[in-house]
């Protein structure tokens, strides 16, 4: 993100963009794969007071080098909690779509400490059965031939066409432009390795570890995404203080579709907090 108050860092090899705000806090928010910091620009610019607002390029988007110790979902995790300590070692909130989501998610287990509470976008926990994981790896490895073989914009083509986009048609054209035009800056080879080490085959099955999560955390889905929608039910069910928003006639990308909706749900949470230290009320 940024703005004529914005300024950006690197801390552990990522790539901030931070803004200070009105409010006392801190907001970490999360892309999603082939996306960009200012995917949440409509969120961020309806919050009233979110103090510092820090949106990194997630590793293999931004201009940094992939570090060589990044050679999996977990060792990715723990820089990303090392470099949001950096920024400020108090409490955050954190928000994340998709991919975004599931590093998030990641980061919550890994450090649960630093969060105050958080707000997931079609988050996947993981694919429970091997077979399924194996599945997933085996697509995605398609998916980073095309994009080392036949480039960014062919892939791009095969990605829009996703059946878990469809409900991004209707949106305003500029809206889909600016989308399309993150996508086709990203570093063809980059995105490859993304696939390869953080797609869903390659993350841990966080499932067994809900229960263990103590932060509030809201899961929010669109009503279009039916996959999303069960799995965020089941989600919710195992999070002791997990709860669940459904947007209506919406899909995957609610952060795209509908950021007032998401902005309203990042307000609410707000109430369950004091002062510039993100302790609970």
């Amino acid at each position: 993100m940024s703005s004529p108050a914005g300024t950006e860092c690197v801390a552990g090899g990522v790539r901030f963009r931070l803004e200070r705000r009105a409010g006392a806090g801190r907001l970490l928010v999360l892309h999603g794969f082939a996306g960009h910091p200012e995917a949440w620009r409509e969120v961020v610019d309806r919050l009233e007071a979110p103090g510092l607002v820090a949106a990194p390029f997630l590793p293999g988007h931004g201009p940094e080098p992939l570090r060589p110790e990044w050679t999996s979902f977990e060792a990715v995790i723990r820089d990303l909690v090392a470099a949001v300590r950096a920024l400020d070692s108090g409490k955050w909130r954190l928000a994340g779509y998709s991919l975004g989501a599931r590093l998030g998610l990641g980061m919550l287990v890994a450090a649960p400490r630093l969060w105050a509470d958080a707000l997931l976008v079609g988050v996947n926990p993981g694919l429970e059965e091997e077979a399924e994981r194996a599945a997933r790896r085996a697509e995605d490895a398609a998916r980073a031939r095309l994009l080392r073989k036949e480039g960014l914009e062919a892939f791009v083509e095969v990605w829009e066409r996703l059946p878990l986009f469809d409900s991004q048609r209707a949106l305003p054209p500029a809206t889909l432009a600016a989308q399309r035009s993150w996508r086709l800056a990203h570093d063809p080879r980059r995105l490859a390795w993304v696939l390869e080490t953080l797609g869903p085959g390659a993350m841990p099955d966080l499932w067994p570890l809900l229960s263990g999560i103590a932060k509030p955390v809201r899961l929010v889905v669109g009503e279009l995404d039916t996959r999303f929608v069960g799995i965020a039910e089941r989600a919710a069910e195992r999070l002791p203080a997990g709860s669940l928003t459904v947007v209506p006639g919406v899909g995957h990308n609610v952060v795209l579709e509908a950021p007032e909706a998401v902005a309203r749900l990042l307000e609410a949470g707000t109430a369950r907090y004091r002062g510039d230290r993100g302790e609970e009320a």
